[in-house]
């Protein structure tokens, strides 16, 4: 993520910037237009059951970093879920399709006791991103045989982590030998990964998942708004299955404007909020404290910090 933008530093992307950085090329989000801008308006949700995501770019940071933001209890971490930024589906030129772990990321995930376990041990979900790779084959083009040997290659992480989140940016479709994405492949690939697995599955609304069927996305634990620095529902998913807001903690909105919007969250009974792109330094804390106060809350930080030490 640390291109500059989940588009900008790399390629601007039909209007707005969203780069989503992985594993073999940094990249952050895209910009994406929210369907429904105001939402369903229930009962308020409480800070107890409203999720507080963050993308760790882990090329740039130690995902261990995000367990040192606490509640005014100074034991409650703010975060409930961290997202490892991020592995590839990657095809190669037979046709194969496998998860691919970067050099980063394959420390990480092979020291789970050292950079995953003390997140889980403060009760943080730590979940696999998942982003494509350029090589032609996406979420949203594989064929049934693709979709049994990616999904087995991600269970095989079921021990380590606590769900998988999908990013559908970077895949190229349509080259390489790989078809064009279609209507149905995405929803089939969760809707198979949920068979296999008990884990939280999750998708960064943005590339194909409009092709997603209501039976897919009742498998889903939460989509997350795809529009950087962004506010807004997306009526094929219940309030309560959706992140409508979306901080870019590099350029971060107001602290009002996060309040504010983390309010509306909030009173609308949404799922929770999210951020992207968690900096070592600065500790961006008036952002999260900003986000906190719609709950009367306050974030603090232990002062501690860990660099990207992946040697093992």
């Amino acid at each position: 993520m640390k291109k500059q933008i989940l588009f900008a530093a790399c390629t601007l992307f039909a209007a707005s910037a969203l780069l989503m950085t992985s594993c073999q090329q940094a990249e952050e989000p895209i910009a994406n237009d929210p369907t429904d801008q105001a939402g369903p308006m229930t009962r308020a949700a409480t800070l107890g059951n409203f999720y507080r995501v963050v993308y760790v770019e882990v090329n740039d940071v130690n995902p261990l970093n995000a367990g040192e933001y606490l509640l005014s209890d100074g034991v409650t971490p703010f975060f409930t879920h961290v997202i490892l930024f991020a592995s590839n589906i990657r095809g190669d030129a037979s046709g194969n399709v496998h998860n691919y772990n970067n050099p980063n990321n394959a420390a990480i995930l092979a020291n789970p006791a050292k950079y995953i376990a003390p997140l889980q041990a403060k009760g943080i979900k730590v979940i696999m991103g998942n982003l494509g790779d350029h090589t032609g084959a996406g979420f949203a083009n594989l064929t049934a045989a693709q979709i049994g040997t990616y999904t087995d290659d991600l269970v095989a992480y079921d021990n380590i982590v606590d769900g998988y989140d999908f990013d559908d940016e970077w895949a190229e479709y349509g080259t390489r030998g790989y078809p064009y994405a279609n209507s149905t492949s995405y929803s089939n690939m969760i809707i198979a990964l949920a068979g296999k697995t008990n884990k939280s599955i999750s998708v960064f609304d943005w590339g194909n998942t409009g092709t997603l069927s209501s039976t897919a996305i009742s498998h889903l634990d939460w989509g997350c708004q795809g529009s950087l620095n962004g506010y807004g529902f997306n009526s094929s998913f219940a309030a309560g299955k959706y992140l409508p807001l979306f901080v870019n903690l590099t350029s971060p909105l107001s602290d009002t404007a996060i309040r504010s919007r983390t309010t509306q969250a909030k009173n609308a009974d949404a799922r929770g909020i999210c951020f992207f792109n968690l900096p070592m330094s600065p500790y961006r804390l008036s952002s999260f404290n900003a986000a906190a106060q719609a709950f009367g809350e306050t974030v603090s930080h232990t002062g501690k910090t860990y660099s990207k030490d992946y040697g093992n």
